[in-house]
């Protein structure tokens, strides 16, 4: 049900969870099928509008990074309102971090896909010795059309609009009650609370409440700390000649994998011997292509037949028609989690009072030599193969500065671990220290891979509901 007169809220609350993003209503939809009631509390309304978005506001130091209040929306359904959608798994090895493995997730598998609206259909084949071809899978699951109004019709699920969390209330590592603001303070009490409120707002809140609460949540915990997204960058571009890349593919049973005639873009990673030798980090490999004809070269092709015109000669079988294909090489990198790399409270305050996040962050230098190490791999296998040519951005071996897009992907801040000093959340997601609060989302990452992370945070929150119906009931 939605409440819109909060005297209506119950007195207690088996569970209250803060945000009604994928984490928080995966969290409340698998407590449903248990049996279990919730309390969803969301800051947003139905729909996000500009002073709400204003509320995300943040202070970037460091590398350059979007506005706070443009890559994430506060409304019900969260950031899934403009997501793009793209669905992948974390590798195994992305896992030898953390205190789980990724067979811990697989039971919770169909209902993530579910939840997402994908089939779950992953591959991962071999290209060549560093490389493996990769899928992901694309979800259209906007959760405010998807859920609102099973939300609305639910005898479980409480969920309350236009309602921003403030702090939590208790002590000696116990909560006692949720703090929000509808129309004044009010508190919501109950027996499990979790934050689910993103991978900014996650990290901005839990601090503030450590702050008014000295005995609530661990001083020395590292909340904040380890912060991540994916650095996004165009490193290549090149071309493929059509008559040896499709009997390439056709050789070793790829064919099945890729079209070129209907597949506009594909996706590799290395392997997992290719990431151990070279020391690169784990990357989705984004390849667009794109047909060429007489009006349509790009930049590359253009320099290939003034410099290399013997190549021209050689490998384009049909001058008319331009037999081959244009491609860029996209790189979306992990970035290794550093400690300096985090959440921040400001100085300035919003209308509620809590401080504004300051995000400080920093490219590390690893992303370029991955990437160039990566391109490199690529460009020796083309020509060897002879299946194309390649030509790298200049600033991947130049030590010049260089601009990135991000993924949007916040991870960290909020990170699992069994070392205290570490971590903030154990393997059950529950704050160290304390006896009944627990974090949701990818704040909670311990390593960011290449794969986008909703996918994996979807998994774990019904990992951790499946964890407190067994404590409920």
């Amino acid at each position: 049900m939605i409440l819109a007169d909060f005297s209506k809220v119950p007195k207690y609350n088996n569970v209250v969870i803060i945000g009604s993003g994928p984490a928080g209503l995966s969290i409340a939809l698998h407590l449903e099928k248990k049996g279990i009631s919730s309390i969803v509390i969301e800051a947003g309304k139905s729909n996000p509008d500009q002073n709400s978005q204003n509320f995300y506001k943040g202070k970037i130091v460091g590398d350059n990074f979007p506005d706070l209040s443009i890559c994430r929306l506060r409304q019900f359904g969260g950031t899934t309102g403009h997501w793009g959608g793209n669905c992948i798994e974390l590798d195994e090895y992305d896992f030898e971090s953390w205190p789980i493995n990724k067979v811990d997730l697989k039971k919770f598998k169909k209902e993530s896909y579910k939840n997402l609206n994908i089939e779950g259909n992953f591959f991962k084949k071999k290209f060549n010795q560093n490389i493996d071809l990769i899928n992901y899978n694309w979800s259209n699951a906007k959760f405010k059309e998807k859920y609102f109004e099973k939300i609305k019709k639910s005898k479980k699920i409480t969920l309350i609009l236009n309602c921003p969390f403030i702090q939590f209330n208790g002590e000696n590592g116990k909560v006692i009650s949720a703090s929000v603001y509808k129309d004044k303070l009010k508190n919501v009490e109950g027996k499990y609370f979790i934050l689910a409120a993103g991978g900014i707002e996650n990290s901005r809140l839990l601090l503030w409440s450590r702050h008014k609460n000295k005995t609530l949540i661990n001083k020395n915990l590292p909340i904040g700390n380890y912060w991540m997204d994916h650095p996004y960058h165009k490193v290549a571009e090149g071309i493929l000649f059509k008559k040896n890349f499709d009997d390439y593919l056709t050789k070793n049973n790829l064919n099945k994998y890729i079209d070129v005639n209907c597949n506009y873009s594909f996706s590799f990673s290395p392997n997992f011997n290719f990431l151990n030798e070279l020391k690169v980090l784990n990357t989705s490999i984004n390849i667009g292509i794109s047909k060429n004809n007489k009006t349509n070269e790009n930049q590359f092709l253009k320099q290939l037949k003034c410099l290399a015109p013997s190549i021209i000669n050689k490998y384009f079988f049909d001058k008319d028609d331009y037999n081959n294909y244009s491609f860029s090489v996209n790189l979306l990198s992990d970035q290794k989690p550093e400690y300096y790399n985090r959440i921040s409270l400001g100085n300035e305050k919003d209308v509620n009072g809590i401080p504004i996040p300051v995000l400080y962050w920093k490219r590390s230098e690893n992303v370029r030599n991955s990437s160039r190490k990566i391109v490199e791999s690529l460009a020796s296998f083309l020509i060897l193969k002879n299946l194309g040519r390649l030509a790298a951005e200049e600033f991947l071996f130049n030590d010049i500065k260089y601009n990135h897009m991000n993924g949007y992907h916040h991870m960290g801040g909020t990170r699992m671990g069994n070392n205290e000093k570490y971590s903030v959340v154990d393997k059950n997601l529950k704050v160290h220290n304390t006896k009944n609060l627990y974090v949701s989302g990818s704040s909670v990452f311990v390593t960011a891979g290449h794969a986008h992370p909703t996918l994996t945070l979807t998994q774990l929150a019904i990992r951790l509901a499946d964890h407190l119906s067994k404590l409920i009931n």
